[in-house]
């Protein structure tokens, strides 16, 4: 663990233990709300691992690099079909949606009593729940960036050039695309300029499916591209 992680983790445990002390005085459920909440997080972090994936990949790497799944830490390892378990990026995964979650529910407890919901019209409370609730989870891929290869500033170039043509020059993005993520570069199959493949991500931040896009010689314009099941490999595709 590198001292900034280590850090990040003695800075979660403290906003943790704050919370619960404030849940503990606010409530007189709040620990038995913290404890549950214990169990929400650690279904999070294993939810990430399911969401969350970047496929072993080439760009940048002599061979080919591993890749992992979960967010923010990788808490599964992938490479040459294996996959490894790394039980303490779990616990640290599910330490921070723990402070998420306390945190967020803290805010959403003050803001009922505050308003002074508790009696309130089922109207009222589908308000409050959509505004509050649904909409910040389903935009979350308009703020939140998806885990994906680090890559040095010339390649980085390609892939922003792609992701601009995906969107402007092929016009394939829809409703239903609200974030990309890289998944891999390599030579177009035709032997002619980059493919770049993205992992695209929906509403909520669910997975929905690949996108391809070849890049001319000079890597400036996008030659043609589409989109594909997440069961189809962007390197098999036409």
């Amino acid at each position: 663990m590198t001292p900034a992680a280590l850090l990040l983790l003695i800075l979660q445990l403290i906003a943790i233990l704050l919370l619960i002390v404030w849940w503990v005085r606010w409530s007189p459920r709040g620990l038995a709300w913290a404890f549950f909440a214990l169990f929400i997080a650690a279904g999070l972090s294993y939810l990430s691992s399911l969401i969350f994936r970047v496929h072993p990949y080439q760009v940048g790497c002599e061979g080919v690099c591993p890749g992992w799944r979960g967010y923010p830490a990788p808490t599964h390892h992938l490479l040459e079909g294996r996959v490894a378990f790394d039980g303490a990026s779990f616990v640290r995964n599910t330490f921070f949606y723990y402070a998420v979650v306390l945190a967020y529910s803290a805010i959403l407890a003050w803001l009922i009593r505050h308003f002074r919901m508790v009696g309130r019209s089922w109207g009222r409370w589908l308000l409050f729940a959509l505004f509050l609730i649904i909409i910040p989870l389903a935009t979350l891929p308009l703020w939140i960036p998806p885990p994906q290869p680090d890559v040095s500033v010339t390649d980085l170039r390609l892939v922003n050039n792609a992701a601009r043509d995906w969107r402007w020059q092929l016009r394939l993005r829809g409703w239903m695309d609200r974030r990309l993520a890289l998944e891999d570069m390599r030579p177009a199959p035709d032997g002619q300029g980059q493919r770049v493949c993205f992992r695209i991500y929906t509403w909520f931040y669910l997975p929905y499916q690949h996108a391809y896009i070849d890049l001319d010689e000079a890597g400036l314009r996008a030659r043609s591209g589409g989109e594909i099941p997440l069961s189809q490999s962007c390197w098999e595709a036409p």
